[in-house]
Parts: structure tokens; sequence; C-alpha cells
């Protein structure tokens, strides 16, 4: 599993700042997601890149699945903090530690411009069912 040098250096020392200092995301954002997507009961959802669970903690209440997958341990270990309950594993895009066509949907917030996008998009359309989607998300 590759990461960016500079990213797996600075998200390991910087969690807690990152954690501090990312904004979250507006309501009208993940009101958007529930409806583009689908997120319910009975459909699962993949959070790419989860980082400490900003978006994460955002889409559980939808009583969707949520599966978080983050690449950097000091990440993940604040993720699963902030949001208990939630299945978080080690992945990247590129080598997604999923089965095929098992999420109906997947978000990737803040982190698209870190994939290799053509290796990245190839996952995840392994681990699409048919009719899944994905929405990127940036806050500006």
């Amino acid at each position: 599993m590759t990461v960016h040098d500079a990213a797996a250096r600075g998200f390991e020392r910087g969690a807690g700042d990152y954690e501090a200092a990312r904004p979250g995301y507006p309501p009208a954002v993940v009101d958007l997601l529930v409806d583009a997507l689908d997120l319910r009961p009975g459909r699962r959802v993949l959070d790419l890149a989860a980082g400490t669970g900003k978006l994460t903690r955002l889409l559980a209440p939808t009583g969707a699945d949520v599966v978080a997958v983050e690449p950097v341990d000091a990440m993940r270990a604040a993720l699963a903090e902030a949001v208990p309950g939630i299945e978080v594993l080690e992945g990247t895009a590129e080598a997604l530690p999923l089965y095929d066509e098992t999420v109906d949907a997947a978000v990737a917030a803040q982190a698209f411009h870190w994939f290799d996008a053509p290796v990245a998009l190839a996952e995840l359309a392994r681990v699409l069912r048919p009719d899944g989607a994905l929405a990127l998300v940036w806050n500006v």
C-alpha cells in the first residue's frame, strides 16, 4: 500500500491538529449526499480516505452501513475514537480492502487529489455495485 510520502508523514504527526483545524461539512452537503447516493438503512457507503472521520460522523446517522478506509494509522485511531461502532479499515484508494461489488456508494472528502486517479477509479468501480455512485467533496 503506497501513500504519498508528504501525506503519510504530515497526517501521521498531525492527526490531532487535523481534527482541530479542518472544518466540518455543512448540513446542506450531507443532505445532498443523502439524496444523491440514497443513503439509508440497508445501503452500504464507503468513506474513502476518511481521515479523522469529519464526514464519517455525519454519514453515520443516515442509517446506512458506513465503512471507513484510511491509510494513516494516527488518522484511523482518531476516527475510531470519534465514530465508535463504524467499521474502520486500513487501505488506500488504489488498493481497497473490500470485496467486489460490496458498496452502494462511495465518498471521498478532501482527498481525491492524493489518489492515482485512474487506478483509484478502477478500484472504486470494482467495489461499487453496478448501480453504485461516487461523490467527491471539498470545502472551499
